[in-house]
């Protein structure tokens, strides 16, 4: 049941997604974004969602670029920009840790932290963090992990993320993410 459940969640995500001139293919074959002013090799043409998210009494909003390859292998660059305020308060390794531990919490119905680690992207450093599915996930069919890495950059922060079962896409398009310098 909560496989159908999540299933639904996906193509109801998709279908809400739209694709505008904000996303172009570059002359190496990946995808970047003008507003997001990132470059990522996402396997097919990423789509756009925008959602709104709120903490405390700071509303915000989350662009979400997604691609999928079939129903278990789901490619996506999230990025939001947090109030100014609240992001100065957190030395940057804390922030990340804190990323970490609020997305592991979003998906703590069926996934569960397995590892993490530093690692660095060009002049930004952020946490790399694999999910594993739980027992109860296993039994009801989903298949897969989640792979994912976060950065942040001034007050904007970056959650680029494959969930599915590993191939060799994977870690070209986790490797290939990269911030467009203006």
């Amino acid at each position: 049941m909560k496989i159908k459940l999540l299933a639904l969640l996906c193509f109801t995500a998709l279908l809400s997604c739209k694709n505008d001139s904000d996303t172009y293919k570059t002359t190496s074959g990946a995808y970047a974004s003008k507003q997001g002013k990132f470059v990522a090799k996402f396997p097919t043409e990423p789509l756009l969602s925008v959602h709104e998210n709120k903490i405390g009494f700071k509303e915000f909003q989350v662009y979400a670029y997604r691609s999928t390859l079939g129903t278990n292998k789901i490619f996506s660059v999230e990025y939001f920009d947090y109030p100014g305020d609240m992001i100065e308060a957190m030395p940057n390794q804390e922030f990340l840790e804190q990323a970490v531990s609020n997305y592991t919490y979003q998906m703590s119905a069926n996934f569960e932290l397995d590892f993490k680690e530093p690692v660095s992207n060009g002049d930004l450093e952020g946490i790399y963090f694999v999910l594993q599915p739980k027992e109860n996930a296993t039994i009801q069919g989903l298949k897969g992990m989640i792979l994912g890495e976060v950065f942040k950059t001034s007050n904007r922060v970056y959650t680029i993320t494959y969930l599915g079962i590993p191939d060799a896409k994977v870690d070209a398009f986790i490797d290939s993410f990269t911030i467009i310098n203006e």
